[in-house]
């Protein structure tokens, strides 16, 4: 045998006799058509995968034959594919560490001792790596489980599917009918302050059923169900059970059925509420069931049923697809390809997988990365709305531990990796000089920059024919679709009162003229009186001549009139100052109304190079405007409702405005001239508008989207 083959450690152990527990239990499996071994522990309930090789081995220690006797043995069987002296006392070391075997030599009381302190270590290490979410075991649920498992026997193991396709398929079916009543407005019903704390009331209920099914469904397929506690999801307690002795099953389909268990049960328990929903009236039941719809809806199939988190949905993946230890795996695959075809290493172990098995891993590991970012960004920004913080503490602490970690993990395998020692200065030049290429890509090469927002062909304020005073509408002057002129009258509101009022007036005046010309000379302090009362008579007089004025309603440019009512329904109607009546239009449109979110509105304002547009009726007109006029201040109130996601726009309103025209987010306007190819569209059009700002480098765009992100979220 070569020098590699052996282990100058051996004779330390070769003349042990070790035996695996009485309470392990072996099964063979097979996954894509080769063959496995699983040692299931009845006390923890855990469970050890091992190759054929491992099995030679492990299947012999049954404390009568020593170490060095069984390796021999196997080294003459399996020739060139037995596992070398260190391989072995490398599969010894795991099977002692997990407290699978026992020595013919007696206990080592301060290595139990140690070995309990590692396995709390452990646990608080899984915790610190995932600070959104930690448990806390409480309780071994195995004796309550055999005691009441026969209850729900014969529903798993017989008629429950179908039981449970009556009751969910046309809860489907009905639930896509009632889709607009269960999604409106579903962000302000769901993120109110009261239905929140419903919300917290219903998620351990459901969850109870969630975990309480996987055990018995375990329990009933004869798995060893051995603990039960409280998982701190995002800091909220629920319950979880651990069934992963399951794995130990040899059918992949009753291993997948103990993973799908608790979705199934909370699908079904969803199908239940919405039943119970659709013949409530409105109130807290039927908000309880609301609630319950949701969190036994969207968070299975966001979270909990999403094989790319390591939920029961990934460990449904995986025994469908008998690829264990998939996401592992797939990490594990990706760096081997790093080093076989960036760094160059030539001498390596093939990576033992099929080709099936290699696409899933190229697919699945940088799915699960970027998805996994995407709900702890999510999960961050949430906890630090609500707990300041602690939520941006946390989201720095995911943050290390999701790029961070990864990153020196790397750093590290480049540096000090014993497979790279051949090729330590290529792979250490590659990794560097990426890195600094990435630096200079993000940080100082310019980039293309736009700003995409909407707005519409609007009319000058002087094609509005508003009334500038109240009153009804006596008469008409002109016809609708006649051109006008500046100055023209249009229409003559009545006001029975006004006439009276003003020559009552007038003789007001007349007498206080006539009684301070007789003050004057009669009486001096009764004269300064009779001066104060004929300026307040004399003022109100003229604000009444003013408003005679007012009654006629004239055009304020030359154009077409356009009446916003049939003229016939418009007499003898009551108007109130500032109302708009119709509008005098130019025989082409020459504005723009734009409308740009808070967000944007520094770009726009600082740096654009250029502004174009897009007619949304008619995709073949664009073209190039100038921006002439920017209203100061920002505002809540949309110019026109086409904008409205209403109205086919992209901006979102407040559900509870009656007009649909108030906006969630502030707002900002400016008007353009329209592009002459556009001249020709009707007032109110809806257009498409692009921004072009000058080039910046990548990194300070997303610098600047994290930051509005930040401000948003905190109202800063």
């Amino acid at each position: 045998m070569a020098n590699s083959f052996l282990s100058q450690n051996w004779y330390r152990i070769k003349d042990l006799k070790p035996r695996v527990h009485s309470h392990i239990r072996l099964y063979r499996h097979r996954y894509l058509g080769k063959a496995w071994y699983v040692l299931n522990d009845l006390v923890t309930g855990k469970v050890h995968r091992f190759s054929p090789a491992a099995y030679l081995l492990i299947g012999r220690l049954d404390g009568s034959t020593t170490i060095d006797k069984i390796w021999t043995d196997v080294a003459t069987q399996l020739d060139e594919d037995a596992p070398s002296q260190d391989e072995t006392l490398n599969i010894l070391a795991q099977l002692d560490a997990a407290d699978l075997i026992q020595c013919d030599v007696p206990p080592d009381t301060l290595e139990l001792f140690e070995r309990h302190k590692k396995q709390s270590r452990a646990l608080l290490k899984q915790n610190t790596m995932s600070p959104m979410s930690f448990r806390v075991p409480l309780f071994d649920p195995d004796a309550f489980l055999n005691k009441t498992a026969f209850i729900f026997k014969p529903v798993i193991k017989g008629y429950g599917i179908l039981i449970w396709l009556l009751i969910v398929l046309p809860a489907l079916f009905f639930a896509g009918q009632h889709w607009s009543e269960l999604t409106e407005n579903i962000s302000d019903r769901v993120l109110a302050t009261e239905n929140m704390l419903l919300i917290a009331l219903c998620y351990p209920f459901v969850k109870v059923f969630h975990e309480f099914w996987h055990g018995y469904v375990a329990k009933i397929f004869g798995s060893e169900v051995r603990e039960m506690g409280i998982m701190f999801l995002v800091f909220f307690p629920i319950p979880y059970v651990d069934a992963s002795a399951s794995a130990a099953f040899r059918n992949k389909w009753h291993r997948a059925y103990v993973c799908a268990a608790g979705i199934i049960m909370e699908v079904f328990i969803a199908a239940i509420a919405f039943y119970l929903w659709m013949y409530l009236e409105p109130g807290l039941a039927r908000a309880i069931t609301y609630n319950i719809m949701l969190i036994a809806g969207i968070s299975t199939v966001v979270v909990n049923g999403n094989p790319l988190l390591k939920f029961d949905g990934y460990y449904m993946l995986v025994d469908a697809i008998e690829m264990p230890n998939l996401a592992v795996r797939s990490n594990q695959y990706l760096g081997h390809l790093v080093n076989i075809y960036i760094f160059g290493v030539e001498k390596t172990k093939p990576f033992m997988a099929t080709q099936t098995e290699k696409l899933f891993f190229l697919l699945y590991a940088p799915a699960a990365f970027i998805y996994r970012m995407i709900i702890m960004v999510t999960i961050a920004l949430y906890v630090a709305t609500k707990f300041f913080f602690v939520g941006i503490i946390f989201a720095i602490w995911g943050v290390v531990l999701s790029l961070g970690k990864p990153f020196y993990t790397g750093i590290k395998h480049v540096l000090t990796a014993p497979i790279l020692q051949r090729k330590r200065k290529r792979a250490s030049t590659i990794t560097f000089s990426g890195i600094a290429i990435l630096l200079v890509f993000f940080m100082l090469i310019p980039m293309p920059l736009h700003t995409d927002t909407e707005g519409v062909v609007w009319l000058s304020e002087s094609s509005e024919v508003m009334a500038e005073t109240n009153g009804f509408i006596g008469h008409y002057s002109v016809q609708a679709g006649v051109a006008v002129s500046k100055g023209q009258v249009l229409f003559n509101l009545l006001d029975s009162e006004l006439d009276t009022r003003i020559k009552l007036l007038q003789w007001k005046v007349h007498e206080l003229q006539l009684n301070l010309r007789q003050y004057l000379v009669t009486d001096p302090s009764k004269a300064k009186i009779a001066q104060v009362e004929l300026a307040r008579e004399q003022s109100e007089l003229d604000r009444e001549t003013e408003r005679l004025q007012q009654l006629k309603l004239c055009s304020r440019r030359d154009g077409f009139f356009s009446p916003s009512k049939p003229l016939n329904d418009l007499i003898g109607r009551y108007v109130s100052k500032g109302e708009i009546i119709g509008y005098v239009l130019p025989d082409k449109s020459q504005k723009v109304r734009l409308v740009v979110e808070q967000k944007n509105i520094d770009l726009v304002k600082g740096s654009t190079k250029s502004v174009e547009f897009l007619l949304v009726s008619d995709s073949r007109l664009s073209g190039s405007a100038k921006i002439i006029r920017e209203i100061p201040e920002g505002q809540y109130e949309l110019p026109s409702l086409a904008l409205s996601q209403k109205g086919g726009g992209i901006f979102a309103t407040d559900p509870e405005d009656p007009e649909g025209k108030m906006v969630l987010n502030r707002i900002f306007q400016f008007d353009a001239t329209l592009p002459e190819a556009l001249q020709g569209a009707p007032f109110g059009s809806r257009v498409l508008v692009r921004f072009e700002h000058y080039p910046e480098p990548l990194g300070f765009q997303i610098y600047r989207r994290v930051r509005q992100l930040f401000l948003s979220q905190f109202d800063a």
